[in-house]
């Protein structure tokens, strides 16, 4: 009976000694996971905090560049505008030279041709004054 409670003893503490072994393993794995888990959290939320960073940088330039492409829109309106005003002068002042000229040319005609009257009538009175002063 003693070797029997001796053997039951021994297997008794054996098995003692190999749950608390598998105990403490249990536990050292749990513990193990428990801090990978916390660092893949941490992780995580690094790389989230990231990408919102990068999120709203990217929305930021978006809003920035859509503001800068109103902007252009509207230069490339008034460049437009401009343009057509520019046009508009152009053909008003070539217009108005157009007409200075042909009245400048009226003047000239009738300037040219009161010229030719009077070297006529300057001949004319040359003549007569020829014949007048001659026997």
């Amino acid at each position: 009976m003693e070797s029997a409670l001796a053997e039951s003893t021994a297997l008794s503490q054996k098995a003692e000694r190999e749950y608390i072994t598998l105990r403490d393993s249990i536990k050292s794995m749990t513990e193990s996971w428990k801090h990978d888990t916390d660092r893949l959290r941490e992780e995580m939320r690094k790389r989230e905090d990231k990408l919102k960073k990068e999120a709203e940088s990217v929305g930021k330039k978006y809003s920035l560049l859509a503001e800068e492409m109103k902007e252009a829109q509207r230069h490339q309106t008034t460049v437009k505008e401009l343009k057509g005003e520019d046009s508009k002068i152009r053909k008003e002042v070539e217009e108005e030279f157009r007409e200075e000229i042909r009245k400048l040319k009226t003047q000239v005609e009738l300037q040219s041709h009161q010229s030719d009257e009077a070297v006529e009538t300057a001949r004319y009175v040359v003549f007569l004054s020829c014949l007048t002063s001659h026997p």
